[in-house]
């Protein structure tokens, strides 16, 4: 999405310069005007990332909406205080009681920091009423928007205690939010009671301008000497990314009825060409098509359409027109690059029945089966010579730092990708990264290498080389699956690595297991290896759960440090290809858990060199000990065949028929 140079320019006026002084500090992944609260204005499943940066404060939020009037909002701040720093975490709410009318403004109640001591803890009431493009909204607070310093709200010797909610002093807030009409630019002004070291009173203002989809800059100055930076990113994982082109609807479903059986029926030749001539219109290759008997056997892929039950469909629709009337099952393989992964086999006569009918997509489910797919098949139309190709491409990473820092910092990678495939089934690649958000201090290598807590002991501000490994994927049964993996694998670690996985396409989990052997990789320069190695073997079950792309994956074994650790991950796969996960883990040499993790994997077609289906990931948290630790870059296989689980074929199926 393009921007003009004038919006730019006019959020640049705000941002050129970070001023000295205690700065005004966000609202913990809340709906906000500047840094005073406004009412929740967006839809169910919502999520926003939010990065304030200040001089003397920065946050890292997270929100997220439920549903369409409640929001829930954690924060992780860290506060420059001079000598040193601190840090916490907000959890935060806010519901929405009314709703605005013709007459009447809406009423929202949040807590900010329940159950924290933190001094971003606060509560609010607050009304707001749009007019036109213009929401003003007035409130009164308590606790962070009533008094610039607030102690001791929430906790009391580690009791967490609620006596303290909308109790105590009070100020008044109100501020405006406006849509200029311009392209992606919103002003906002505010007013709050709270005084500074400059003024009785705080006046705030801002601009934000979306620079692409989603994407948005917002540059902040109060009267109080304070100015900060912005960034925040919104989308809904309910909803595609970007706009699809909705110019063309799917080829209508004809159904099988006997009087067609009398007409001049095509052959496999003239249905292969006509199928492949309309599924391109919509973005579907075919790369393989058999007519033999009573089956048409397609292979189909789209590298711009992640549901594959929305495939399926719109290829089981041509096939309904085009077809003889002899033929009364479709099968249609998914393929993952390197395997040919799932069979979706599906019974004409069922979906005939399902046209129509007001729950036509559980009728097609109840037409669908699976199937492995067949080691050897024959030659069939339109298989081509593979040929080998080069691919590049760059791909940014954010995580919010524990391992690097003692406070929580964001930082950025930005990845060089590079990679020459032999044949779809093996590789190499590497990448080449550079950490241009928040580098840390080199430390001296300590005497004896450690597993991940020496990490500050590489060499910061230089491009460094992340990967450059050799992969190979193989199957050795239809429901077996291998890889063996050599090179280096991620900054630290480099060898040799193997996993084997079996997985039934009519079944909801996997078992995977995982063997590697590797040194350390040398402190400075990109090549050379420390005098350290480890071996680890770690089994994995991969389990589908309950609806909507709901999964659970148990990792147990031996990790790097040699210990037995176990891994917990839960989260969910959207069927428009976004993913969310959480973890933790336990070791045998650890009393308590180890630190938490969490992951948002997002496709944007403009992280992508050839657009498509590219992703980019945001990660908090995990691993910063040295215990429960496994080598990372070695190419998991499950982080490939997942796309093809049943149940996330299954939760797509509501798209079956668009």
């Amino acid at each position: 999405m393009k921007r003009t140079a004038q919006g730019i320019a006019y959020t640049a006026l705000l941002t050129s310069s970070l001023a000295s002084g205690l700065a005004a500090e966000g609202i913990g992944g809340l709906s906000q005007a500047v840094d005073t609260p406004r009412a929740t204005s967006g839809v169910a499943d919502d999520l926003t990332i939010i990065f304030d940066y200040r001089k003397d404060y920065r946050a890292l939020s997270f929100g997220f909406q439920p549903s369409d009037r409640f929001e829930i909002g954690i924060s992780f701040p860290t506060y420059d205080e001079g000598t040193g720093s601190s840090s916490g975490n907000e959890l935060s709410f806010g519901l929405r009681f009314l709703d605005e009318s013709a007459y009447f403004p809406a009423l929202t109640v949040g807590i900010v920091g329940l159950g924290s001591d933190d001094r971003g803890a606060g509560e609010y009431i607050l009304a707001s009423k749009s007019i036109g493009p213009v929401l003003v909204s007035g409130g009164l607070g308590w606790g962070r928007y009533a008094d610039q310093t607030v102690v001791d709200r929430g906790a009391d010797g580690g009791v967490f205690r609620t006596d303290h909610l909308f109790e105590g002093d009070t100020e008044s807030f109100a501020n405006i939010v406006w849509d200029t009409g311009i392209n992606g630019l919103i002003a906002s002004a505010e007013y709050s009671g709270v005084a500074g070291p400059d003024a009785d009173d705080t006046l705030a203002a801002s601009l934000s301008y979306e620079l692409i989809e989603g994407l948005r800059v917002t540059g902040l100055v109060n009267n109080q000497g304070n100015a900060g930076l912005r960034l925040e990113f919104a989308a809904n994982p309910r909803q595609p990314f970007v706009q699809t082109n909705i110019g063309r609807g799917p080829h209508p479903y004809v159904e099988n009825r006997p009087l067609r059986a009398g007409q001049a029926q095509p052959n496999e030749a003239q249905v292969f060409a006509i199928l492949t001539e309309r599924l391109e219109k919509e973005n579907i290759d075919i790369t393989r098509f058999s007519m033999r008997g009573d089956t048409i056997d397609v292979t189909a892929s789209s590298n711009t359409d992640v549901v594959f039950a929305r495939i399926v469909g719109r290829v089981s629709r041509v096939l309904s027109a085009i077809a003889p009337p002899n033929i009364t099952t479709f099968r249609v393989t998914q393929n993952t690059g390197a395997f040919d992964s799932n069979v979706v086999v599906l019974d004409r006569a069922g979906l005939d029945r399902a046209v129509g009918k007001p729950n036509a997509a559980e009728l097609a489910w109840g037409a669908t089966s699976f199937a492995p797919s067949p080691l050897a098949r024959l030659t069939a139309l339109g298989e081509r010579e593979f040929e080998p190709r080069f691919t590049y491409g760059f791909t940014p990473t954010f995580k919010a730092d524990f391992i690097t820092s003692d406070t929580l910092e964001l930082t950025g990678t930005l990845n060089a990708n590079a990679r020459y495939t032999f044949s779809p089934q093996t590789f190499v690649a590497g990448t080449v990264g550079y950490r241009f958000l928040n580098q840390w201090d080199q430390q001296d290598p300590p005497a004896e290498p450690g597993i991940r807590s020496d990490f500050t002991s590489y060499e910061p501000d230089i491009a460094f080389l992340q990967s450059l490994s050799v992969r190979h994927r193989f199957r050795v049964a239809p429901e077996v699956y291998g890889r063996v993996s050599a090179g280096l694998f991620e900054r630290a670690y480099g060898g040799v690595s193997g996993e084997m996985i079996w997985r039934d396409p009519e079944q909801n989990f996997a078992l995977g297991l995982e063997a590697t052997y590797v040194q350390k990789r040398a402190y400075e320069g990109w090549f050379g290896f420390e005098d350290a190695d480890a071996t680890t073997l770690i089994g994995s079950v991969y389990a589908n759960v309950g609806t909507n792309g709901n999964f659970v994956i148990v990792d147990a074994g031996q990790h790097l440090a040699d210990d037995f650790a176990v891994g917990l991950t839960v989260g969910r796969n959207y069927r428009n290809g976004w993913r969310i996960a959480a973890s933790t883990g336990w070791s045998e040499e650890r009393d308590s858990a180890l630190k938490f993790g969490a992951e948002i994997s997002i496709p944007l077609s403009w992280t992508s060199a050839e657009g498509g289906t590219g992703t980019t990931n945001l990660s908090i948290g995990g691993q910063s000990g040295d215990f429960g630790s496994r080598v990372s870059g070695t190419g998991t296989l499950y982080d490939e065949l997942r796309t093809s689980d049943k149940r996330r074929i299954e939760d797509g199926f509501g798209e079956f028929w668009n």
